[in-house]
């Protein structure tokens, strides 16, 4: 079993206002999972994209804008997301204070395909 501290883990900027970080990925050891934690500061937004594979989220701090497919759906602690595979999504954080969200996928090849509005 490997144990990875939060103080170990290093937050990387993904855009403005938003940084992530990977606690459990394929640099560490995983084969087929990926867990991280995003924090978004007021009035950032993820852009519109999609994945091969599905993606879980849950809501641990502040609250969040999701839209997935054609719904918008406001988010606060302890929501919990599932976005299917191929289906387009964003958070965004239109509150006046940091929003912080836990991510997971099934796989350790994460990337995204921006959806062009």
């Amino acid at each position: 079993m490997t144990v990875i501290r939060s103080a170990d883990v290093e937050f990387q900027q993904r855009a403005p206002g938003i940084k992530i970080r990977q606690f459990v990925n394929q640099e560490r050891g995983a084969g087929s999972v990926t867990l991280g934690e995003g924090v978004m500061s007021p009035g950032s937004s993820l852009d519109l994209h999609t994945h091969k594979i599905e993606e879980a989220m849950i809501i641990a701090e502040g609250t969040a804008t999701l839209i997935c497919g054609k719904e918008t759906q406001t988010l606060e602690v302890g929501d919990a997301i599932l976005a299917p595979a191929g289906e387009a999504h964003l958070l965004a954080n239109n509150s006046q204070k940091p929003m912080r969200f836990i991510f997971f996928f099934p796989t350790v090849n994460t990337q995204r395909e921006l959806v062009n509005e």
